[in-house]
């Protein structure tokens, strides 16, 4: 099928799930899943194959790097050490367990094979966490753990998975060059993300000193430095993936001087479309490759590879499960946990991160770029097994993993982050006093009564802000109820003004530059009239 006949039915699906999502109890990442599994039984859709490198290039490196970007840095650092934990100690348990189990399960799967298959599986899949628990009512620090360790865990499974294909290639395996290699790719992945980020910061501050400010010009700048990032680590065999995570934390919190607040609401509004539509087709296009996947063994019994699938996705929970929770007993024990509780690690939180361990777009990835002839010209052995179990894991994590996790937030009764909350609402109340004690400064100068009025004006909203945060609770309540009578006012006039206007637009009284200069305004209007009464 021609390429831009494929991506307008690829966005369609997405389209098509985004507004199924809310009808079905099933989170959007498995539903756009279930719709590309669909899809593939459409003729001319059932063929459909993703170069594993290309489909590595188009979207993980945005992706990551908006997930990255997003995560908070301060309380990063502070759970570093249970994420490298898990991003590399689970990572490693993971590879050799599965690849003994494995071969011993089938026998006629190669050992170094079955250290592939683990180290295709071991990595918790960054794009697919994040969509399906950006919307849950997870306590943030077990969301910051989950998150991070998914970031990071790509570079350890990536790594893994080279050196298992080099083993299963050649027959050799050096622990010194396991060690050396993981130094190698990861250490130079993070120095060419902090160096494409600082260089990119750079380039936007340069251009806002020559007055080439644009948001539009600033927005594409930053969509093209995760790409920079991975194709120049690539071009230099260390970590593209890696790079593109050490870019996007970087990033985080350090704000070009300058920046209009144009250009910062442009980026915003651009990223969040391009990770909703890039994310959108990476789960379309993962349901369109599992049912060729699926169905690419046919030497094996159906019931056989059921039981494979199974062990093998119950092997990973066992793993993660008893290294969760001997890892947090260990942390509490050294006095660095990260369970919350004075008196030891909380059975839910740790729970939580045990079963929030969904694979997707890195497994499919990586799966599919094992070679299908090794040395010789020989056929890599077993690989189509191997592809089918990663696919086969992919579905039973979506769908063991993903779909009980509401439930199970309800079920544990964990809170949902009022730590972050009490955070934001201090800082809101800071500011507004930053804000009332300047224009009380202004208002001395004034001699107009008019201006005198407009900044007393000013100076009360402030202060009621401030009870409205800091007040005695029943004063805030009855703050809250004055806003939002307000509100439903200035709302109810934006309403009138568009409605007018449009009547003006039918009548040919105005023309459409008219008519979207003035709703554009109207629009802006009613985003700022629509802000929650919590958020003052």
């Amino acid at each position: 099928m021609p390429v831009v006949e494929l991506t307008l039915l690829l966005l369609l699906a997405i389209a098509v799930g985004g507004a199924l999502v809310h009808w079905t109890p099933l989170p959007l990442p498995i539903l756009l899943v279930v719709v590309g599994v669909a899809a593939s039984f459409v003729p001319g859709l059932d063929g459909i194959v993703v170069d594993p490198e290309l489909f590595l290039l188009l979207f993980i490196p945005p992706i990551l790097f908006a997930d990255a970007w997003v995560l908070p840095r301060r309380d990063f650092v502070s759970t570093l050490k249970p994420v490298l934990l898990l991003a590399l100690g689970l990572v490693v348990l993971t590879v050799v367990a599965v690849g003994y189990v494995m071969h011993w399960l089938i026998p006629a799967m190669p050992l170094a094979v079955a250290f592939t298959l683990g180290a295709i599986v071991s990595p918790t899949d960054a794009v697919a966490t994040v969509a399906t628990t950006q919307t849950l009512p997870l306590p943030a620090k077990i969301v910051l753990i989950v998150n991070a360790e998914s970031l990071l865990n790509d570079a350890s499974g990536l790594v893994a998975f080279k050196l298992a294909v080099a083993a299963a290639a050649t027959g050799l395996f050096s622990s010194t060059a396991v060690a050396g290699n993981f130094v190698h790719l990861a250490g130079g992945g993070i120095i060419i993300g902090i160096f494409f980020e600082w260089l990119g910061r750079e380039l936007r501050q340069h251009l806002i000193h020559l007055h080439a400010g644009d948001p539009v010009l600033q927005t594409l700048l930053t969509v093209l430095m995760p790409y920079g990032a991975y194709l120049a680590a690539e071009a230099l065999h260390v970590s593209g993936i890696l790079a593109v995570v050490a870019a996007g934390l970087w990033a985080s919190g350090q704000e070009v001087k300058g920046l209009t607040a144009d250009a910062r609401q442009h980026a915003r509004e651009v990223w969040r479309m391009l990770s909703y539509v890039l994310n959108g087709l990476v789960f379309v296009l993962l349901g369109l490759q599992l049912r060729r996947m699926l169905t690419s063994v046919d030497e094996y019994a159906p019931l056989d590879l059921a039981w494979y699938a199974l062990v093998l996705w119950a092997l990973l929970m066992v793993l993660r499960i008893a290294w969760v929770w001997i890892s947090a007993h260990l942390r509490y024990r050294l006095g660095w946990g990260w369970s919350g509780s004075s008196s030891g690690p909380d059975p839910r939180r740790m729970l939580l991160v045990s079963w929030a361990a969904v694979r997707g777009s890195i497994t499919l990835a990586t799966a599919l770029s094992v070679p299908a002839v090794i040395a010789a010209g020989t056929p890599f052995p077993e690989r189509d097994l191997v592809v089918f179990l990663a696919a086969a894991t992919i579905i039973l994590t979506l769908a063991f993993n993903g779909l009980p996790l509401p439930w199970l937030i309800r079920k544990l009764a964990v809170g949902s982050g009022e730590e972050s909350l009490h955070e934001e609402h201090a800082a809101r109340a800071e500011i507004a006093r930053a804000a009332l004690a300047a224009v009380t400064v202004a208002e001395s100068e004034l001699a107009d009564p008019e201006d005198l009025a407009f900044a007393r004006q000013l100076a009360g909203r402030y202060q009621g802000k401030l009870e409205l945060l800091e007040g005695e609770p029943q004063h805030a309540r009855l703050r809250a109820a004055h806003i939002t009578l307000r509100r439903r006012l200035r709302l109810a006039a934006i309403s009138a003004e568009r409605q007018r206007l449009h009547e003006l637009h039918a009548s040919d009284a105005i023309n459409d530059e008219t008519l979207r200069i003035i709703e554009t305004e109207l629009d802006e209007r009613e985003l700022v009239s629509s802000i929650s009464v919590d958020r003052g």
